[in-house]
Formats: structure tokens, sequence, C-alpha cells
């Protein structure tokens, strides 16, 4: 596989005055010295190749087993895209309750890639389409990040985790559509300041406006990398300046959503324009592991973060305890900067940059956002990306036995997705006889799901029956009223129908609320303390399995 040589820099590329001579030809024969990274090509590794395979495989196996992928705001996501998708649908009976809003808003990415693959496969496939992307993407980008520094391959494997974070349990479907773009668009970006061309261009503009139509806090991450990766390739001035105009189209989207685009989450009626949590450094520090590697329960997963952090450390410490051993240089690569400069220091360490940029982002940003709209967990998001950046800095060649230090992150890399697959299905088939008791309700029925104390389930972190409304909506159609309501793409409320909050299902009252659905079903119901007494006669029970109750309301 041959390496892409870098452009020459801006200024002359002649040879400057006094500047070392060549090296001399080798004598037949003799090895090539080894150099950081890989030189100008990476060797035929079948190890790597079958490893890389391997862990791909592994790393969607928790999509692709079970159903009801347990994570948050999944399903909430998924019933946006089937409100747009089904919207002319008769049995969904979405025009009662929707209006489309298809005007182009933060959020959008996954909506759009998910509402098009749709046609092809049907909609719960495209969500596993959608997120499978974004698992691999993760890898993908650290691939083509270390082929472009010259880093080893194999320091790819110590991203593949990375897709599993605190991000990924709560279901932020978008922001994590957002992380796959942003990645693609910085390597995207490096790329072009180092070999400018047309079609390189037209892929950093796309992937700007991907990210300006996945999530806000991926657009401020990804014009952060932006400047930082542009201050890394001065004094390249002349390819900077003409990259600049890529952008045009994304700056003008996110100049229009801020002109045009009133979404209900922004409330600037009264008060303070900005408001957020701040939380200490130290406990952002203590948090890094769980922020970064925590989806399900137990401590497995926060174990094999450890595991990672002590592979990659060791690995830094070996490439730079051999920068000092003999023969042992950089690559030979046209320089964007006078060799041993800080400007070639900061472009050859331009991973390091990358990963001190979204560090300053982890501290400095609010942990929780309330005004301009309430935003839970904002900071911690970017603790993937500390890792992502600083995994690929190691400049340790791993060639011959040394590719053996990768062995605990290959284990970690492969168990992760085993022991979530593992959880998932648990919690899938206790949520067996929810499906069931959805698909017997006949068409056209409005069904209420709630769920009761303790919402929580032995295998997540997460309370992850909360927003199973909008599976009853994806399945049956109807409304849903714990949806995205407040968001403004694609649909908007036109009518709603009366409902507790989604997390406080034990506020239901027959009275207020049952009398607006045909069936209601009920997790966690007590025996011993029925929702429905003697006194609401016109509901009945027919049927309870497992966690779950269904009851008829008998008109």
């Amino acid at each position: 596989m041959e390496m892409p040589v870098s452009s020459p820099p801006d200024s002359d590329p002649t040879p400057r005055a006094g500047a070392p001579a060549a090296s001399p030809p080798r004598p037949p024969g003799a090895e090539a010295p080894p150099a950081v990274g890989s030189g100008d090509r990476w060797p035929c590794d079948r190890a790597f190749a079958a490893t890389f395979v391997l862990l791909a495989v592994a790393a969607i196996v928790p999509i692709w087993r079970v159903r009801f992928l347990p994570l948050l705001d999944l399903p909430n996501h998924l019933a946006a895209v089937h409100i747009w998708h089904s919207f002319d649908e008769p049995w969904t009976r979405f025009r009662d309750f929707y209006e489309l809003s298809l005007r182009p808003a933060p959020y959008g990415a996954y909506h759009i890639l998910t509402h098009v693959i749709a046609y092809g496969v049907g909609l719960e496939n495209a969500n596993r389409v959608v997120l499978s992307g974004y698992v691999l993407a993760i890898p993908a980008a650290a691939l083509g990040w270390a082929r472009q520094t010259r880093r080893s391959p194999w320091l790819s494997v110590l991203t593949f985790p990375l897709a599993f974070t605190l991000s990924w349990a709560c279901g932020f479907l978008p922001f994590l559509v957002g992380v796959a773009l942003l990645l693609a668009g910085v390597l995207a970006l490096d790329v072009y300041l180092d070999r400018p061309s047309p079609l390189r261009g037209a892929a950093v503009a796309l992937l700007s406006v991907g990210c300006g139509l996945s999530h806000p806090l991926i657009l401020f991450g990804y014009y952060v990398c932006v400047a930082v990766l542009m201050l890394c390739h001065l004094p390249r001035w002349s390819r900077i300046a003409v990259a600049l105009p890529l952008f045009a189209p994304a700056v003008a989207l996110v100049l229009w959503q801020l002109v045009a685009f009133k979404s209900p989450m922004v409330d600037l009626r009264s008060g303070p324009r900005f408001q957020g949590v701040w939380v200490p450094w130290h406990e952002m520090l203590r948090s890094f592991p769980e922020y970064t590697l925590d989806s399900v329960s137990g401590d497995l997963d926060t174990r094999l973060f450890w595991v990672l952090l002590v592979v990659a450390s060791l690995l830094g410490l070996s490439g730079i305890a051999q920068r000092f051993l003999p023969g042992r240089s950089l690559p030979a690569r046209e320089p964007a900067a006078p060799v041993g400069s800080l400007l070639d220091r900061l472009h050859r360490h331009r991973s390091l940059a990358l990963c001190a940029a979204m560090a300053m982002c982890y501290f400095l940003v609010p942990l929780h956002l309330a005004r301009p709209f309430d935003w839970w967990f904002v900071s911690g998001r970017f603790s993937p990306f500390i890792c992502f950046f600083g995994f690929l800095a190691i400049t340790a060649p791993l060639q011959g036995r040394s590719r053996l230090l990768m062995a605990p992150a290959v284990a970690a890399a492969l168990v992760l997705p085993l022991h979530l697959s593992e959880k998932y299905a648990r919690f899938d088939e206790r949520v067996a006889p929810f499906a069931r008791m959805v698909e017997r309700i006949p068409p056209g029925a409005e069904v209420l799901f709630l769920t009761l104390p303790p919402r929580t389930d032995e295998s997540l972190i997460i309370e992850g029956t909360n927003h199973f409304s909008s599976w009853v909506q994806i399945m049956h159609g109807g409304f849903s009223a714990d949806g995205w309501h407040n968001v403004g793409f694609p649909f908007t409320l036109k009518r709603r129908l009366p409902a507790p909050p989604s997390n406080r299902g034990e506020w239901f009252k027959p009275d207020v609320h049952g009398v607006a659905y045909d069936y209601v079903i009920v997790r966690n119901e007590r025996p011993d303390k029925p929702l429905f007494t003697a006194a609401h006669r016109s509901f009945r029970r027919i049927e309870r399995d497992g966690a779950f109750t269904l009851y008829e309301h008998t008109r």
C-alpha cells in the first residue's frame, strides 16, 4: 500500500544553503534504518489486516444481535425518522398529530441518513446501518490518520472501543453521527492541506456541511480542530487561504440556522442568555474513564479503559525511547516549515495539538448547559476525542515482535463489544413481552406506555425503557407523548394527548390521562398496588407477562 507523498510547502523547495547533504546510498543488501511510523510505504501486514477485520466484525455485533438496542434516546430519534418516513401511511395516523418541518437543522444528519437508507432496508435496519457506520468510522478514521501522519496502523486498534462511550449509552444518535463526520472532516482537511485537489476540497466542504447538520457541539469541536490544524500547517499560507472558502457553505448554513430556524429548544425570552454548570477539574479528571468507556452495568468496560491507557502509555514511552537510539529518524518528507523549527515540530506532532485542544474543551466547556437550551452532559462528550488523538500521537513503529505489545489492546477491543452484546441480549429478553403486547393491539388504537420505579435494568446504567412509548409509535403508529416535540425537525406538533412525563409514570391519573387511550402498557406495576382500582371499571387487565401489564380501555 503506497503512502501518499506530501506536496512541497508554499516556500521554494530548493535546498537551503548549509542544509545537510542527503544520506549516502546504502550498500547492496543493507537494511534501511527504521523510522517513526512506517516510512513511505506500509508493509503488507497480514496480521494487522486480519486483526482489523476481526475487530470490525465484533464491534457491530451488539447492534445486530438484538431488536431493542438499549440506548436511552434511541427510540425518540428513530420515531422522529419514522414520522418523516411514513408520514403518508394511513396506518400511522401521523397526520392527526404532526406536521412535517424539513428545513435543514442541527440534529438532521442522523435523520436524513436513516430516512434515505430506510427506503432500501426498512426503518429499523436503516438505524442499524447508520450506527454500524458510526462504530466503524472511528477506527477507519484512525487508520487514515495514522497513514497521513506516518504512524503505525496498529494504533487504530486502540480506537475501536471509543465508539461505546457514555454518549452511546445515552443514545445521543445525532451527536454520534457527528463524531464520525468530525473525524472524517479533520482527516480530509489535513489531506487537502498536504496535497490540494478539487476532489479533496469538495470532500472538506461536504463534511463541513455534514458537521453543521449533525449537532451544534460537533460543529463547535470541528471548528476548534480546523483552527488547530491550520496552525499546524503554517507557513503554508497560500494553501490555508485556498482552504478557507471551502467552509463557506457550512458557515452559510450555520448563519441561516441562527437567523431563520426557530427551535422551541432555544429559550431567550428572559433571564441570562447563557447559563451552565462547571465541575471542578479534579472531578472531571476522576470521571474521565466513565465518560469515555462506561455504557453498561458493572465495571468491566471501565477496566478495559485502563488496559487501553496502559498499553498506550507503554507504547508512548517506547516511542520516546526509540527517538534516542542511533539510526532512528523521522521518515523523509518535505516539511511544512524549516526542519527542527517550532512549526515543524507542531506539524509532525499535530495529533498532540488536537488532543490538547480537545482536552481544553473537556475542562473549559460547562458539563451541563441550562441556557440558551437545556443540554445534559456537554463537556464530557469530548473525552473520546482526547483519547483518539492521544492514541494516534504515539510514535512507536510497532514492527516485528514489538507488535505483541498490542495484544492486551486487541483483547480489550474484542471483549468489550461481546460483553455489551451479552448485556443487550439479556435486556432484549426481558422486554420481549412488551413487543408481543404491542403486536396484539388492533390497528388504529391509541396506546400509552408507562414505566414505574424502579426504572433501571440490571444490564444498564441508564433507565432503558423510559422512552419506550416511542417504540410503540414505531411499531403501531399514533401519538407518542415522549417524542422530540421541541426540536423543530423533521416535524412539529399539531395535536397531543395527555400523558405524564416519561420518567414519572407514577404520576399517571386514570381520569386525566387514561381516558384518551384505548390501551395502556405498564412496566413494573406492583400486584399489591395496581394503577387501576375498582373505581376505574372501564380499564380491564387483559395480560401480564414478566414486568409488563396490558390494560384495555372499554368505552
